[in-house]
Parts: C-alpha cells; structure tokens; sequence
C-alpha cells in the first residue's frame, strides 16, 4: 500500500502579491518622464537640424543620426513595457540595404516606415509620461506628506487655514492629525489601482507605435 503525500499549495498573501506590482509600477512610471524628455531632446532636436540642413547634405547624416537614435530609445522601451503588460512585446523588422554601403543603408533608414514610427513614439511620449507622472507622483505625494504630517505640521504657519478648518472640522492639531491620516489611508488604498492604470495606459501608447505587427 502506497501513501501519496499531497504538497501544500502556498498562496502568497495579497500584501506580497501588491507591492511588488506596486514598485514595479511606479518605477515604470516615473523613470518614463526622463526618458521621454532626453528621447525628445536627442531625437527630435537632431531630426529638426538635419531636416533644416537637409537642402545642404550636411542635415542627412544627422537625420540618420536621430533616427537610429529613436530606434535606440524604442528598444529600450519594448523591453520596459513588456513586464508592465506581461507579454511579449514583438520586435519589428526594419529595412535594410542589400549593399553595405553607408548611402545604400542611410536611405534604407529613411524609408523605413517603423523607425519613422519609433521617432513619433520619442516626440509624442512625453504626453502620456506627462500625464501618469502626474498621477503617480500625486498619489505619493499624498500617501508620504498625510502619512507624516504629524512630524511637520506643527511647523507651518498658525494663521494659515488648512484644508479640516475649511472643511468644517475644526482647527485642533489632533483633529488635522485625524484628517490627513484618514486621507493618508484613502491615497494608500487606491494607489495600486492609480499606479496600474498609469502604467498600463503609457505602455499601450508605446506598444501601438513600436510593436511588430
């Protein structure tokens, strides 16, 4: 007679399962900022001058320059978002030249139609990096300053009224302690979901411009 012994299932608990999307999350987010303004100020300042100087020559190799640029900062993207969105992201394939080259491979950039898309993804990404930034750290910021507030907020200004008095609630110090706390709790609660949600809807804009298809 055989005895089988079952192996216990261990299901993390759901504190275990939040902070680690949390951080991954808010890292996601607010290292996207930086990124998409140094993406802008490389690709899209170089792609203008060469533009400009085009007429010249001397502006083709500086197009060339800020496009492989942007294909650069679209690489380092897909592999960001692909753990934001837990799947692969599909590398696209890029033109090139049948002859090595330089004139044949410049001009094979030039008429790629997905590094022109990568360089549309490092001029516009700064809008929805703006815009979950903008969450994001608000969210912190609410969550760290209500949390502490009762460290500091004996420091401001006496005369100054706060949001509890303006509220109806009084001006004692515990009462604003009680307050901010409370809201503390409220920002702590939903931060998960505003950090996901921000996450998720600056990875899409980057999948729809840099996915392969």
């Amino acid at each position: 007679m055989t005895t089988t012994q079952l192996e216990p299932v261990l299901i993390p608990a759901p504190v275990a399962r939040v902070l680690p999307r949390l951080a991954a999350d808010t890292r996601y987010v607010l290292s996207g900022l930086p990124l998409a303004l140094a993406a802008v100020l490389v690709c899209v300042t170089a792609l203008s001058v060469g533009l400009g100087l085009a007429v010249l020559w001397v502006g083709v190799p500086l197009s060339f320059f800020a496009l492989m640029q942007a294909r650069g900062f679209a690489a380092t993207e897909r592999e960001r978002i692909a753990p934001v969105l837990e799947r692969e992201i599909h590398h696209p394939s890029y033109r090139t030249a049948e002859s090595a080259t330089l004139l044949p491979r410049l001009f094979a950039v030039l008429a790629d139609a997905q590094t022109w898309r990568d360089m549309a993804h490092a001029g516009l990404r700064w809008i929805p990096s703006t815009i979950a930034f903008t969450a994001v750290a608000t969210w912190w910021a609410a969550v760290l300053g209500g949390l502490t507030w009762v460290l500091w907020g004996w420091s401001l200004p006496s005369d100054a009224k706060e949001l509890p008095e303006l509220l109806g609630f009084g001006d004692a110090y515990m009462t604003k302690v009680a307050f901010y706390g409370l809201l503390a709790v409220a920002f702590v609660i939903t931060l998960p979901a505003v950090a996901r949600s921000a996450a998720r809807f600056e990875a899409r804009f980057a999948e729809r411009l840099l996915a392969g298809r």
